[in-house]
């Protein structure tokens, strides 16, 4: 066998190739080994220190006889030991002077770096341990530097040097330590460390008190108390613990300082423009009220409907909302914009705080406390209204409505309720000021969201919840279609896009056709595909009548809008189908959704049928939208929907096809139906079409008999002209081609003949290309 001998510049570049990759191998594993190595230190720094002065100090020490040895010939004379007595004790003065001067210049900058600070913050800063400890020991190390004269003969000389000289260099560190310690102090960043170190070990420390007092408050239920007790006034509450810090009322009176004192951080430098620490200092109180919950533990207790209980008040948490309530007012009257949306954030973080408290009951559905902070974010969001700050009450709507999702998250559909009707009345704004219709458009955008995060949310019930978020898309949609429409750039179109648009990505259509693929290869018996149907048909359940109030209102003001609506419901009518048919949808569910897309559909048929709006929507496709969705549902094997669709098809051929509007209404219809008849194999609904034609044109609202002619003679004409690709941009023309001509051509003349029987003997013109 022969090798084939690779060729030389081939044979380089592979090398070359291989020298560079394993040079950059190399490259990666110093980069990834330098990484933890820093990592590491910096992790253990202390202890590092620590062992490392440790090791030095025994070191020295145990150089001392050596060096004895080394400088006895140099003080054998007591001259020499006298001048070396001099030496130490004017060192150790001088130290004693550097030390003092030192430390009252260090401590003159740091309380005057403190004294725009919180008087409770300036005491606790102002004392710090470690600093005056370093200046203690520097003292200390000085004096024992001027005591080391007191040597009494020269074999004292070497432990004298020795310890002499160890005691500059820890003077020196000493100071060294003391001026990062004062930088630190007077940081922004490090006194927010301060606060909230202090504040969570003060936490910690009454957890842990709580804990250990635990077995004396304990009382042990009987039996019998236990079973008596109803089902849902049971609860798994740590009632040891709440009733150690009932006792002990001051015990948040620590992190209760550590929280008003980050809240005047944030109100300070933003005041002068430094939103780091501003942000920095929210995060503190954030953290705070995460330690806080993490303490309480199962001591949170929840408010019962008809009962009061003063336990489900929690003043920590109340006086948090308070501080930030004031906080966001503070921004606003200054118009500082990011101080707003800093404190909308901190209202936001918190919101996902107390959603994880435990309410440790049954009967505790509802997250208060996370209500209330939503509460307070949405009423900050609402009160930039009166201000020209769009921005601002863009980024307020996306984080409420961050906030909305996290209540599905938990399963409480309800807690979404009020937090949507706040957003679409938000978005209301851009009804008023064409400036805030972006905000309109946020708005849309979080209902959309809003939506669909609902019907996967994992709650069974979540028929009140959606019922409430149709209508307060609802009336959002119909106060913006007020606003008045151009025909070129439409602002109904633009701004209501993320909920009702179907031509472009990340909106409710968008996602529902994803929802319905995703559904629709589960497989039989998925429990999680199972509950998502079931949210989608109780999603579904009374959506045509808001649907309908809308198309009509949108045909009423002649928007562009109707584009949208017609063209989603019949979207939707598709993925209600697809989502019917997946194999993990249970029978009954599959009856009720078919119920509600064939109720949708129907929404078309109360279209008016003047003149006007026939030109109107026939404009916007209303005639191929019709075919559409009655093509897709007999494709899908779904006969209701296919026979409404088709009904609806004929009667708008009848109903529009009446007016001289332009858009050849009757022609097209007929061809679509024709289409529909005859789509299957082995089924031919020519006759019952035929009929249904006869039985329409006997009735006095027919087309006029120029009209039939004017279709009829067209229908024969295109009978003739099956096998040419004309007007393939239709989708109705695109069926026909499929059709079989030997049965779509005769039946397309029967059409004609019933609609124009006195044209039948014609002559057909046929155009020669």
């Amino acid at each position: 066998m022969r090798v084939r001998a690779l060729p030389l510049n081939g044979g380089l570049r592979l090398v070359t190739r291989a020298a560079r990759r394993g040079r950059a191998v190399l490259w990666r594993q110093y980069f990834f080994a330098r990484y933890h190595v820093r990592r590491w230190t910096t992790r253990n720094a202390t202890a590092i220190a620590t062992v490392l002065l440790v090791i030095l100090t025994a070191a020295a020490f145990a150089s001392i006889p050596t060096v004895q040895r080394a400088v006895n010939p140099l003080f054998a004379s007591d001259d020499h030991l006298a001048t070396l007595r001099s030496l130490l004790v004017a060192l150790g003065g001088a130290l004693v002077g550097a030390t003092a001067i030192g430390f009252s210049v260090v401590m003159f900058a740091v309380q005057m770096n403190f004294a725009r600070m919180p008087h409770g913050l300036f005491r606790g800063l102002s004392t710090d341990a470690r600093l005056l400890g370093a200046f203690a020991s520097t003292f200390v190390l000085a004096i024992a530097v001027a005591s080391l004269s007191l040597i009494p003969d020269a074999s004292w000389v070497g432990a004298g040097l020795v310890a002499a000289g160890w005691a500059m260099v820890l003077i020196l560190l000493l100071f060294l330590f003391a001026y990062r310690r004062a930088l630190s102090l007077i940081n922004p960043l490090q006194q927010l460390r301060f606060v909230f170190d202090r504040a969570r070990r003060d936490i910690r420390a009454w957890a842990r008190s709580a804990q250990r007092a635990g077995p004396l408050l304990e009382r042990k239920k009987s039996q019998e108390e236990t079973d008596e007790a109803p089902r849902l006034l049971r609860s798994t509450h740590d009632l040891s613990r709440a009733a150690y810090f009932r006792a002990n009322p001051h015990w948040t009176a620590t992190s209760r300082q550590a929280v008003a004192h980050a809240v005047s951080f944030a109100r300070r430098y933003a005041e002068e423009g430094d939103y780091e620490v501003a942000a920095a200092a929210l995060n503190v109180v954030v953290a705070i009220n995460a330690a806080y919950v993490e303490a309480k533990g199962k001591t949170f207790f929840s408010q019962p409907l008809m009962l009061d209980n003063p336990l489900a008040t929690d003043g920590f948490i109340n006086e948090t909302l308070e501080h930030l309530r004031q906080h966001a007012r503070t921004a606003m009257t200054r118009g500082d914009e990011e101080q707003i949306e800093q404190t909308f954030r901190a209202l936001a973080s918190l919101v996902r705080i107390y959603i994880m408290i435990d309410y440790s009951e049954e009967y505790a559905r509802e997250k208060q406390y996370a209500q209330l902070a939503a509460g307070y974010l949405s009423g900050a969001v609402e009160a930039v209204l009166s201000h020209d700050m769009p921005d601002v009450l863009m980024e307020g709507i996306m984080l409420m409505g961050q906030s909305a999702q996290l209540f599905l998250a938990a399963a409480e559909p309800n807690g979404i309720v009020t937090l949507a009707e706040k957003i679409a009345a938000l978005g209301i704004s851009g009804v008023v000021k064409e400036d805030f219709r972006p905000v309109t458009s946020t708005a849309m955008e979080q209902l959309a969201q809003l939506t669909f995060a609902l019907i996967g949310t994992k709650a069974h019930d979540i028929r009140f919840a959606v019922g409430e978020l149709k209508k307060s898309v609802a009336s959002l949609v119909k106060l913006f279609l007020t606003v008045p429409d151009r025909p070129l750039l439409s602002a109904h179109s633009a701004y209501l896009a993320p909920y009702y648009s179907l031509t472009k990505i990340q909106t409710l259509g968008a996602r529902l056709t994803d929802l319905a693929n995703a559904l629709a290869n589960a497989p039989v018996g998925d429990k999680a595909a199972a509950d998502i149907i079931n949210n989608v048909d109780q999603w579904a359940e009374e959506l045509h009548p808001t649907e309908k109030e809308l198309l009509l209102v949108a045909i009423e003001k002649r928007s562009s809008f109707t584009f949208d609506m017609i063209h989603w419901i019949a979207h939707v009518t598709k993925v209600l189908i697809v989502i019917a048919q997946a194999p993990a949808c249970e029978d009954y569910v599959q009856k009720d959704i078919i119920k509600h897309a064939r109720w949708l559909i129907s929404v078309l048929s109360w279209i008016p049928d003047d003149k006007d709006t026939a030109t109107f929507v026939e404009n916007y496709g209303m005639t191929e939208t019709l075919f559409e969705a009655a093509l897709d549902a007999l494709d899908r094997g779904c006969d209701k929907v296919f026979e409404d669709a088709r009904d609806l098809l004929f009667s708008w051929a009848f109903k529009a096809g009446r007016h001289h509007v332009g858009y050849a209404i009757l022609e097209r219809s007929m061809y679509g139906l024709a289409t529909l008849a005859l789509w299957k194999d082995g089924f031919d609904g020519g006759p019952r079409l035929k009929t249904t034609i006869a039985a329409a044109l006997a009735k006095g609202d027919a087309p006029d008999q120029e009209l039939r002619d004017r279709a009829a003679r067209e229908l024969r004409r295109r009978s003739e002209t099956l096998y040419r690709q004309e007007h393939w941009a239709s989708r109705i023309e695109n069926a026909m081609s499929r059709i079989d001509r030997s049965r779509l051509r005769p039946l397309m003349r029967e059409i004609a003949d019933l609609l124009s029987p006195g044209t039948a003997n014609e002559p057909i013109s046929v155009d020669i290309y």
